[in-house]
């Protein structure tokens, strides 16, 4: 479940341009940083980043499935004085709705 939530996510993702922004300023920072410190600093530097990197894409993953969560709630709640729906049901209307065309002309 967790991966196909993850699949939706990157499917309807839409960066904004203060992120896309914000990314790059952090990238400049992460580089005079990188060049000021020594090996060991570095590579402290590289773990902290990279953990807010997946702190950041699990947030964002969470966001997103409880707004999903909430959009199914929504749809269901919706849905709850109306039969569920039938692809049979809706062909027989079609098709009912094609003769009663038909005979008109």
């Amino acid at each position: 479940m967790h991966d196909y939530m993850k699949a939706l996510y990157h499917r309807f993702e839409t960066p904004s341009r203060r992120a896309e922004y914000l990314d790059r300023k952090i990238k400049k920072t992460h580089n005079q940083l990188t060049r000021l410190l020594d090996k060991p600093e570095r590579k402290l530097l590289l773990r902290i980043a990279d953990m807010e990197d997946e702190l950041r894409d699990e947030a964002c993953l969470n966001s997103f499935i409880s707004g999903f969560r909430l959009a199914q709630g929504i749809q269901q709640e919706l849905l709850a004085d109306q039969p569920p729906y039938s692809f049979e049901a809706e062909d027989e209307r079609q098709a009912c709705q094609r003769y009663s065309q038909e005979e008109n002309n």
